[in-house]
């Protein structure tokens, strides 16, 4: 493959010849245009950079959790990664993959490809691997460079783990290969109307002329520059070469943060953020819930889709930043052409402006013949300057989109994009932004091809031809028209997985809508006025609610629950629905009906229409008086361990060594070290061993991992700072393959640890065993690889008695004892939660695994209650929702003949690390429950202890209870709202 580029410099001009009437407007736009500024246009990329280097060397250049980077250090280590690129022949305006997760490396690696003047093609880490073979092959790219290995592609990789040592060995000086202004920097991907994405050509004076002596933001030493965007997008440009070239810092931030609005507002003040963008979808989540979050900000940056003026109008009332800006810009003219700082004199606007051109950027509205119309009227909006792309990697896609045009500026033709975006000025100069022009769009700060959606759908082979648009409201949604290939055994849900394999997750319709054909125009391309139309005609409107009694109450229902209008192939979770909103759901179905559904029933029929037919069964008495959910043989299924494990575990085991016990090890797996058990046996394993802890957790960085686990050691008052330096994080998902683990870490970690105590698992009261199947279960066989990796490991596998399943309730079982085939009480699970049904398959595997020579040792603990010593208990847990519930309504229910086996979380900790110490019990169960069966707790006995203790409670027949908690006021804020659905 070989680079190409596409340099348009010699395009004829387009020659307009302006009317009488168009000439004033013409003389308009050119004094309303960017001025002329001067600011070092014809220097490369690595000469901006190394002048800060020489400048400010000992000045932070990245400001990131796991430490400062001075431009020094940076320079060091992009050199040192520049010269191992360089020996595989990358060069000058070579276009090199850049598929990085970390931030930081990410940002070394773009640094390194500028000193050597290659092209960075940035790669988000989160495409499919089909779209990003497709784009190092469009780009021609020459080597990808990444973190953790990945996929297979067709061209050299160069992964910064398992070539550390090579890159660190590399010299540390790499002098800059020369460039100027207009060499190319980047490539960049948007989407494309033929179904393949589009490569944009950034050449460096773009970049420069962003914040280089320019008339909308200051940046200089002592600024810190918050980088939230994927690298793929183009604002990232801003956010780490404008510090880079003006001795600023990078504050790398964490992509979830702004989703949690409050961490965002005390992650700025913290980290001394002075200027960031946001896009326009995530400025108005945070707005909407905490709009102070940017008060300590002195520059803010909003762009990517049409500006929210209620989100903009609250923050400048509560507590904005000192400079709030609206950005406007395409990626063809360099992440910002046109800004406008939102102030007092906008807060009636119900349209914000985008503004003025920056400077060095030229702006034009014209017609259709290429003539400036006058201000108040629409037209399209041209884009020029020194921040126009290079043009596109394909030569016709350029010469239709940028274009040379005499007549415009006295100084002769200029060069122009045409943006395909509707505009018109303002009597003063000012910017209004009308929509798209064509079939392009931006969502959610993501410019979507409609055809390229449309592309794929047909792609997934279920689709013969589709129609794709933005559905608005109050949350815009990307949607689209299908005509299947087979109508009667058409599934949307299928359609949409499979688009998940090679388009991004944001070109993925929320909706999908059936239709019998879609029309086409003479030129044989799809009429969309006439889709348009086609729809408005249906039976049954895409927006029209259902009009069944029934299904359209609880349509009403969902709507006013999830915020949005519904139609009847909707899917209750896709649409935002969770947990709570099930048990609310379920709640009001019963105020409306009278009726109990229960929410299993939304689990197995999750669509409107689905749901909808279950009420009325209920309803009607025609739902199966059956409380049993789930299908024993498919845990029996999911309970096989796969022949490639068990003979690995086999071939490993032969032979091998004796395990040794928990506190012998020098090298512990801990997982759910963050939970409520898994912080105590932290805690344990601390004091009582010598041993190196690493503790699976879901985070992004080590960092991150260390602040969890601190977090929940001091949630239960068991911090302790003189043994931290014990503890390894390890950033890994249960639910993921290899634990979510690099392959070299994986290894490593295998060949590491002696012992594994794997205490992670997920706990929801009322989701059925699907939703618990991929961290229990697939967690559970991913933690029985790793042991069985190399030389084997000892697990330690914390269960729970719940894997009997309610068998003394429902039928004549008094005694389960510790070592018993649990195989017969699958089907009493039936009539348990989601949670012990996978339990009981977790079980069955590691027994399965013992079975084939693996050293198990199973716990299971009753019902964990607070520490003995302190009563630090679990907030969360059901027995906390109960005591808290029955307060709230000044009732508790008649429970006869309900026992549990309460145990402290500290009894339950320090008895299984007893156990486990001894190698000799390996290969059996253990229950973890009160040493005397005397001493187990009478439900009405440890309810009627609440009035012992100053709560006057009514008791209540069990159904009356209910009856009073669902008809109480305030149940919507009840402790007991999540589980009410049991």
């Amino acid at each position: 493959m070989t680079p190409r580029s596409n340099c348009q410099n010699s395009s004829k001009p387009y020659t307009k010849t302006s009317r009488p009437d168009h000439l004033h407007a013409a003389d308009r736009e050119q004094s309303w245009n960017g001025a002329d500024t001067v600011y070092p246009r014809e220097a490369g990329l690595a000469e901006l950079f190394a002048a800060q280097v020489l400048a400010h060397p000992e000045a932070v250049a990245i400001q990131a959790s796991s430490g400062a980077i001075t431009y020094a250090e940076l320079d060091r280590r992009a050199s040192r990664l520049a010269n191992v690129i360089r020996d595989y022949g990358a060069g000058l305006e070579t276009p090199v993959g850049v598929l990085m997760a970390r931030r930081v490396d990410h940002i070394i690696a773009q640094v390194a490809l500028c000193k050597i003047g290659a092209t960075c093609l940035p790669i988000d880490h989160k495409y499919p691997d089909e779209r990003i073979a497709l784009m190092l092959e469009d780009a021609g790219s020459a080597l990808l460079l990444t973190d953790v290995r990945r996929g297979t592609f067709d061209i050299p990789c160069l992964c910064m783990d398992t070539d550390a040592r090579r890159i660190a060995a590399s010299f540390p000086e790499c002098p800059p290969t020369a460039t100027n202004g207009a060499s190319r920097t980047h490539i960049l991907y948007t989407s494309g109307s033929t179904g393949r994405p589009k490569g944009i050509e950034i050449v460096t004076r773009a970049i420069s002329r962003l914040v280089m002596n320019t008339n909308y933001v200051r940046l200089s030493p002592g600024d810190l520059v918050g980088q939230f965007a994927s690298f793929a997008f183009d604002a990232a440009l801003f956010e780490v070469w404008g510090p880079l070239i003006c001795g600023a810092t990078i504050v790398p931030l964490l992509e979830g943060q702004a989703v949690d609005a409050h961490a965002l507002r005390n992650e700025l003040t913290a980290s001394g953020v002075t200027a960031m963008f946001l896009t326009t979808s995530l400025f108005n989540l945070v707005a909407q819930t905490c709009p102070d979050a940017f008060r300590s900000l002195r520059t803010l940056l909003v762009g990517g889709e049409r500006a929210n003026g209620q989100a903009m109008r609250a923050v400048l009332e509560t507590a904005p930043p000192e400079e709030l800006w609206n950005v406007y810009g395409p990626t063809e003219s360099t992440v910002f052409a046109v800004t406008h700082r939102f102030g007092p004199d906008d807060l009636g606007e119900t349209n914000v402006p985008i503004g003025r051109p920056i400077a060095n950027t030229r702006v034009f509205v014209l017609d259709s013949a290429m003539n400036p119309v006058p201000a108040g009227v629409p037209g399209e909006l041209y884009i020029g300057g020194d921040g126009l792309a290079r043009g596109y990697l394909q030569a016709t896609l350029t010469q239709e989109r940028f274009i040379v045009v005499d007549g415009l500026e006295p100084s002769g033709p200029i060069r122009l994009y045409k943006t395909g975006d509707r505009a018109q000025w303002r009597e003063d100069g000012v910017l209004d932004f009308l929509g798209r022009a064509d079939f392009q769009v931006k969502l959610r700060g993501h410019r979507i091809e409609l055809e390229e959606v449309e592309a794929a759908l047909v792609g997934t082979g279920l689709v013969e031809n589709a129609v794709a648009a933005i559905e608005q409201g109050e949350q815009a949604r990307l949607v689209a028209w299908v005509v299947p290939r087979d109508p009667e055994h058409f599934d949307m849900t299928t359609v949409q997985r499979r688009l998940r394999q090679c388009i991004p997750a944001y070109m993925v319709p929320a909706r999908l809508r059936m239709l019998p054909e879609i029309p086409l125009s003479t030129n044989g391309k799809v009429d969309r006025k006439a889709v348009a139309q086609l729809i408005e005609d249906l039976p049954v409107p895409r927006k029209q609610a259902p009009t069944a009694a029934i299904q359209s109450t609880v349509a009403d229902i969902w709507a006013e629950l999830l915020g949005a209008e519904i139609s009847e192939d909707d899917d209750f979770f896709a649409q935002g629905g969770d947990s709570l909103l099930a048990a609310r759901l379920v709640l009001r179905v019963h105020q409306a009906f009278g009726v109990h559904v229960p929410v299993n029933a939304l689990y197995a029929a999750s669509t409107l229409r689905g749901f909808a037919a279950a009420v009325r069964a209920t309803f009607r008495g025609e739902m199966s008086q059956d409380f049993g959910q789930g299908d024993p043989s498919v845990w029996r299924r999911a309970a096989e361990l796969p022949p490639d494990l068990a003979r690995q575990i086999e071939h490993n085991s032969a032979g091998a060594s004796a395990p040794c016990g928990l506190l012998q090890a020098r090298r512990i797996l801990l997982t759910g070290a963050t939970g409520f058990l898994g912080a105590f046996l932290l805690r344990d394993l601390l004091t009582h061993s010598e041993a190196e802890v690493s503790c699976l957790v879901r985070a992004r960085s080590e960092a991150e991992g260390a602040a969890r686990i601190e977090a929940a050691a001091r949630k239960y008052g068991l911090w302790m700072p003189e043994l931290a330096a014990r503890i390894r994080p390890l950033p890994g998902d249960l639910r993921q393959r290899d634990l979510g683990l690099s392959p070299q870490r994986y290894a490593a970690l295998a060949d590491e640890i002696d012992v594994v105590l794997h205490s992670g698992a997920y706990v929801n009261y009322v989701q059925p065993y699907e939703s618990h199947q991929a961290t229990n279960v697939l967690g559970t066989l991913e933690i029985l690889r790793l042991a069985a990796h190399g030389r084997v490991k000892p697990v330690h596998h914390v269960s729970t008695i719940a894997v009997f399943g309610p068998c003394g309730h429902f039928g004549d079982v008094e005694r389960v004892h510790e070592d018993d085939d649990l195989d017969p009480y699958a089907d009493w699970l039936r009539y348990d939660m989601g949670y012990a049904q996978s339990k009981w398959v977790c079980e069955q595997l590691v027994w399965a695994a013992a079975r084939k020579g693996a050293p198990v040792c199973v716990y299971r603990p009753g019902f964990i209650m607070g520490d003995s010593h302190t009563g630090v208990g679990n907030p969360d847990d059901f027995v906390a929702r109960l005591v808290a519930g029955c307060i709230q309504i000044g009732a508790v229910p008649d429970l006869p003949r309900q026992r549990k086996e309460f145990v402290p979380v500290d009894y339950v900790s320090r008895l299984l690390i007893s156990i486990a110490a001894q190698p000799e019990n390996l290969g059996h169960a253990f229950h973890l429950v009160p040493p005397d069966p005397a001493t187990s707790v009478d439900l009405n006995d440890f309810l009627h202890g609440l009035e012992a203790v100053g709560y006057p409670l009514t008791r209540l027949p069990y159904d009356t209870w209910v009856q009073r908690l669902r008809e109480d006021p305030r149940v919507m804020e009840s402790a007991l709202m999540p589980v009410l659905p049991m």
